[in-house]
């Protein structure tokens, strides 16, 4: 009887170990958010693609590149999704394991111009922070052009850190250029980010972030013309009556603020 309790106990010992180990690896942000790419909605498409660009994992990026390229694989059935290369040989996107095949029922993620750019500025965000100085001012020009308020905190993060001049002057104009396009940006950030004279709040400078300031609805007001010396002279003497058969244009019309006209009673 002891013999059997003992031998009881080890196995649940053992399974509770197992149980412990093995959920994480099944389970996780991450790998719901790939999972999401297997439903076939936009909506769950683009949260998929701002969570996994944000994960840090090391398949984020052949992920969200091979979305882009049409070789990202996502079987409805199963809900597994596949990344297959450009030498034909595919992984699990969750787990990084090789496959032999994909499934005949997984079909290429499909994509409209909304998602295209989040997958621009995923990109573009995955990038940023790259040793090459090169990657990093083309990762900062696309995320510039796709002004995609996903890669915020990325650009951010990436102006902290970053030492070289044109690519510091890329981000601060990629950064404007978010802020200027973002849903829920005030009017005061938005103008500031159309360009500050003196470079004092924002890193960049003006130039292209100026004309997406434009392209935005914002930009300097237009002066007013001024006012000619005939034009003033003629507001002064008052306005010039042009009614057909007055003896002449420059006598003052009945309207004029000048004449008392006379009572009903008189």
């Amino acid at each position: 009887m002891p013999t059997n309790l003992s031998a009881r106990l080890c196995t649940f010992v053992l399974s509770l170990f197992l149980i412990a180990f093995a959920l994480p690896a099944f389970a996780g942000p991450f790998e719901d958010a790939v999972a999401k790419f297997a439903n076939d909605e936009f909506s769950d498409t683009e949260e998929a693609i701002g969570v996994i660009a944000g994960s840090g994992n090391k398949l984020a990026f052949p992920i969200i590149s091979a979305l882009q390229d049409g070789r990202l694989m996502a079987d409805p059935d199963s809900k597994k999704v596949y990344v297959t290369g450009a030498d034909g040989k595919s992984i699990d996107a969750a787990t990084g394991e090789p496959v032999a095949s994909v499934p005949d029922s997984a079909s290429a993620v499909r994509l409209n111009n909304r998602l295209r750019r989040s997958v621009d500025a995923a990109l573009g965000s995955l990038t940023l922070q790259s040793p090459d100085l090169a990657t990093r001012l083309q990762a900062a020009q696309s995320v510039f052009k796709s002004h995609e308020e996903t890669a915020l905190d990325a650009v951010d993060a990436a102006l902290a850190k970053e030492t070289n001049k044109s690519v510091k002057a890329a981000l601060g104009e990629a950064r404007a250029a978010i802020l200027l396009f973002k849903s829920d940006a005030s009017e005061v950030e938005k103008l500031e980010a159309v360009g500050d004279p003196q470079g004092a709040r924002r890193p960049g400078g003006l130039g292209a972030a100026h004309r997406h300031g434009r392209s935005a609805g914002l930009g300097r007001p237009k002066p007013r013309p001024a006012r000619s010396a005939r034009s003033s002279r003629r507001s002064r003497s008052g306005p010039r009556c042009r009614t057909p058969g007055t003896a002449s244009r420059s006598a003052r019309c009945c309207c004029s603020p000048r004449l008392a006209l006379p009572s009903p009673s008189a």
